[in-house]
Formats: structure tokens, C-alpha cells, sequence
């Protein structure tokens, strides 16, 4: 049996090894990780068969691991451990597959008689799967998302149901956010109907963004008569769907399949009409060569540093014209939207690592990684842009009296440390309310707005080349040099040297 440990406790994690090393046998343990995160990174990875989590740890709790590897469909066992006798916790880590529920210190004796209880119930559980017993959407679900398949006794029901066929269809029916159960039953009912006398099995991701339909049994020009199909379901229940399809042929290649179908997907960039993306169409689908309009990042990127966000729209409307006035391969439109973001993301951290620390929490760049459809872009960087435009204006006039008066304390005394409690005492508030305050009326936290002032002052007198960098660290606040260029690098993504280099006066050495 195949155990992970996730536990943030090194003590306990330690402790934990050491008995499963000492039990030995048919435990062996697999891996530890030390926050929910990584457990499910490793979860993924490594395919236990028991995982052993604390309840509660710094970020993730283990109850909101165990959600997300039971959405994955994972297959694994839970014992949960705890230092707290809550009744409610043990109620849900059940109500999630829990197995056993364990309050620490963990004895010997205890961890191995709860070990056997895991292990009993999955070797009851083997014996009891009856994969005949199952429905070919069952079956078809685990072929396309199960870990593991290969080689498992749902795979022999794969092979069973589906060799009597020659060939069948696959269908890929991706949007860039979930789709809701309403507009998935509308879809289905409109693609099938396309296709009248061909049996149609459907499963979904657990997310909900990819959706399959299989038709069993493959006819000639089967995706041309989902065209129409495909055409109606854009126009009347989600103008963002993508619709790939591919013949399968024997049981062998459906998860590479899978894989195919999801890059196909991204072909709706180059494409974007509604049909059924095959290999066939992207086949005649003829690219050309592109060229990366730099005048327009250009053009963008000043008026963000000139804080003039008023034409940036305009600009964005001609990006996309650009992308769209020839087909090209969509591997250089995404690297196009990517090229644009970061440079964007770049500016606004060179204005604010604040508010850009905010900004980057939100994903940007991800989720242009996987976007499908052109038409979303410049709603999301106009979005960027007026955060960026609102934390500047409330930087000139606040709408607080204490923001407004600490921010004049901040410009006059920017040298000294300025701790928050300290300055939450001279406001006459607590710590807790200052910083809450803080964030709500400029949108990024106190400390970090207290090191952009220095970063500000910074930048201004290495333009100015009068001081050696040294002199520049001592005059912004900075307590040495060192600290000084880590910082500055942290908050405008290069070095005291190569800042002066693109913006200095003049250039000198250290």
C-alpha cells in the first residue's frame, strides 16, 4: 500500500515516517509533502493508495485537499488527523471518503490498526467492483479522466464494449469557463439530434470545461452534419464553445486522443468559425507568416506610463484587427496575447509592485494561456488598466482622512521605518483596522506601499545620475546596498544598474 503524508508539522510528519518505516511490510511510504498544495501536486503524481493529511494547515486545509483530489477522481483513501475534537470535522471528513479520523498524538498501535482498516476496505472494494454492472458513460468517464487506467479492470470493460464497433466518433465540446448543466443538456439534445439512429454516450470533466459526447459508430462526413448543429448551439446557448471532433478506432488510443482533441481546440483562435474542428480542417487550414505588431505594444505601454489610459482601447481594437486581417498558426496568436500582457504587467510593476502583486494574483497570464477566443482580450486588459488608473487617482486624492493624512506622513518621513503599529497609534486606531482600511481605499497593503515610496524616490534619483547607486540606497531609506538592489529588482524587475542604463542621465559604475 502506497502512503502520502501531508502534514506542515515537521515533527509530526517525522514522526509519522518513522512509524510507518517501523510497520514496514506492505506499507510503504511514497512521499511527503508539507501543505495541501503540494499534496495534491504529489497526490497526482504519485497515485497512493492512502493519504494521510492533518486537518488544518497554513493555506489549504486538508478537508479542501481531499475536495479537489475527489474532483480529479483521484481513487485514493483518506485518514485524516487532528489535534482538535470537533464533531463537525469528522462529520465532513467522512461525508468527503474519510476512512478513519485521528486525533494526535498518533501511537504505533493506533496508525497501524487504522492502516488495516484502509486497507481492508480497498481490498473489499476491488472485490466488489462489478465493471459489467456499469453503464458505458461510466466507463467511457474513467477511460478519458481516470489515473491509472492502464492496466485496471476498467480498461478489460473498455476493451470489451468497445471492440465490436469499427469505429466511432469523439466529440470535444470545450469553453473557456465551465458549462452549466442547463446548456450542456441543450447541446447534447442539438448534436445528437443531428445525427438521428447513432447512439451517443456523454461524460464531463469534473470542472465542467471539457465535455464529450462518443457517437458510437462512424459514417462518412459525420462532422458536416454537426455543422449546423454546432452553428445553433453558438448562436443560441453560448456564442464560447469550441467543438472538436475525431474518429477512434480500436481502445488503445483514447486517452491520446484526449489529448489531441484539447489541442485542437485551440485552433478556434486561427479559425473561430462554428464547426466541428477535425484533423481534416485544420489540415487545409494554410497559415501565414506573422510578424509581432511592436508599434502597437509600443503605443499601449506609453500611455500607461504617461498615465493616459483614455486611447489604450483603441489600440487594443487594433491588436485584434491585426490578429484577425490573416489566419495565423495559433500558437503565434497566443504568443502574440502573451507578449502583450507581460509588457503590460511589466509597466504597471515598474508604476506599482503593489498593485501588480494584487494584478498577478489574479491569474492574467494563465488565463490567457488557455484562452480560445479572441474577443475577451481587451475587456481583460482594460480591466487591468483601470485598477491601475482608479490606485493612481486615489494616490493624488484619497477618500479617507486617515488614508490622506498617513499618506502625507509616508511622503514626508519616507526614510524611517514607519512600522504599522507605529503609525496605527498615531492615527489613534489599531494595527488590524489601518491595515484593513489600507487596503481598501488604495487596493495594495501598507508595507508594501511604504517600500514603493522608496522605490519611487529611488527611480527619481537614478534618473537624475547624480549619486552613486550607494548614495541613492542611503537617500531613498534603504539601510545598505545589498538590500537596497534586491528590493529595487523585486519592485521594477531589474537591477540599480540596468535601470540607469535605460533611464539614467548618465552612466557611471558603482
Amino acid at each position: 500500500m502506497k502512503i502520502l503524508i501531508v502534514e506542515d508539522e515537521w515533527k509530526t510528519l517525522k514522526g509519522l515516517s518513522n512509524l510507518i518505516a517501523e510497520l514496514g511490510g506492505e506499507y510503504e511510504m511514497t512521499g511527503q509533502a508539507r501543505s495541501g498544495e503540494e499534496g495534491i501536486r504529489m497526490a497526482m503524481e504519485l497515485h497512493p493508495d492512502i493519504i494521510i493529511t492533518d486537518i488544518r494547515m497554513n493555506g489549504m486545509t486538508g478537508l479542501e485537499m481531499i475536495k479537489a483530489l475527489n474532483e480529479e477522481k483521484l481513487g485514493c483513501r483518506y485518514i485524516i488527523l487532528s489535534g482538535y475534537a470537533e464533531f463537525q470535522y469528522a462529520k465532513e471528513a467522512i461525508s468527503l471518503g474519510s476512512m478513519d479520523y485521528l486525533l494526535k498524538p498518533i501511537t504505533k498501535e493506533i496508525l497501524e490498526e487504522s492502516l488495516r482498516k484502509v486497507r481492508t476496505a480497498i481490498e473489499e472494494e476491488a472485490q466488489n467492483i462489478r465493471t459489467s454492472s456499469m453503464d458505458t458513460e461510466q466507463i467511457l468517464e474513467r477511460a478519458l479522466f481516470m489515473q491509472g487506467f492502464s492496466g485496471s479492470k476498467f480498461e478489460d470493460e473498455w476493451k470489451k464494449r468497445f471492440t465490436s464497433r469499427e469505429m466511432d466518433f469523439l466529440l470535444l465540446i470545450r469553453g473557456e469557463n465551465r458549462v452549466v448543466q442547463a446548456d450542456w443538456e441543450r447541446i447534447v439534445a442539438e448534436l445528437v439530434q443531428a445525427v438521428p439512429g447513432i447512439e451517443a454516450c456523454v461524460c464531463r470533466e469534473a470542472r465542467h470545461k471539457e465535455n464529450y459526447i462518443l457517437l458510437r459508430g462512424y459514417e462518412e462526413g459525420i462532422n458536416e452534419r454537426l455543422n449546423p448543429a454546432v452553428r445553433r448551439c453558438r448562436e443560441q446557448v453560448n456564442p464560447y464553445l469550441v467543438f472538436a471532433g475525431t474518429c477512434l478506432k480500436g481502445t488503445d488510443e483514447i486517452k491520446a486522443k484526449r489529448e489531441r482533441l484539447l489541442d485542437m481546440t485551440n485552433w478556434n483562435l486561427s479559425v473561430g468559425e462554428p464547426v466541428v474542428l477535425t484533423e481534416e480542417v485544420i489540415s487545409r487550414i494554410e497559415t501565414q507568416k506573422f510578424s509581432y505588431p511592436s508599434e502597437l505594444e509600443r503605443k499601449i505601454i506609453t500611455c500607461i506610463n504617461e498615465g493616459d489610459i483614455l486611447p489604450v482601447e483603441g489600440y487594443l481594437d487594433e491588436f485584434l484587427l491585426y490578429l484577425k486581417q490573416k489566419v495565423y498558426s495559433y500558437t503565434d496568436i497566443r504568443e502574440a496575447l502573451i507578449c502583450l500582457t507581460a509588457a503590460v504587467l511589466y509597466a504597471i510593476r515598474r508604476a506599482s509592485y503593489g498593485l501588480y502583486e494584487n494584478i498577478s494574483n489574479l491569474n492574467i497570464l494563465e488565463w490567457v494561456r488557455d484562452s480560445l477566443f479572441l474577443e475577451h482580450y481587451p475587456q481583460l486588459i482594460l480591466n487591468v488598466l483601470m485598477q491601475y488608473e482608479q490606485y493612481t487617482r486615489n494616490l493624488r486624492s484619497g477618500n479617507h482622512p486617515i488614508i490622506n493624512q498617513v499618506l502625507k506622513i509616508m511622503d514626508r518621513e519616507y526614510k524611517s521605518d514607519l512600522p504599522l503599529d507605529e503609525m496605527a497609534q498615531r492615527m489613534n486606531v489599531t494595527p488590524e483596522y489601518l491595515s484593513t482600511l489600507f487596503m481598501k481605499e488604495l487596493g495594495i497593503k501598507y508595507t508594501t506601499y511604504r517600500a514603493q515610496i522608496r522605490i519611487d524616490v529611488a527611480k527619481r534619483l537614478l534618473s537624475e545620475g547624480k549619486l552613486k547607486i550607494y548614495e541613492v540606497a542611503e537617500a531613498s531609506g534603504f539601510p545598505d546596498v545589498k538590500y537596497f538592489t534586491k528590493v529595487f529588482k523585486k519592485y521594477t524587475g531589474v537591477s540599480p544598474g540596468e535601470y540607469i542604463r535605460t533611464n539614467g542621465k548618465n552612466q557611471f559604475k558603482n
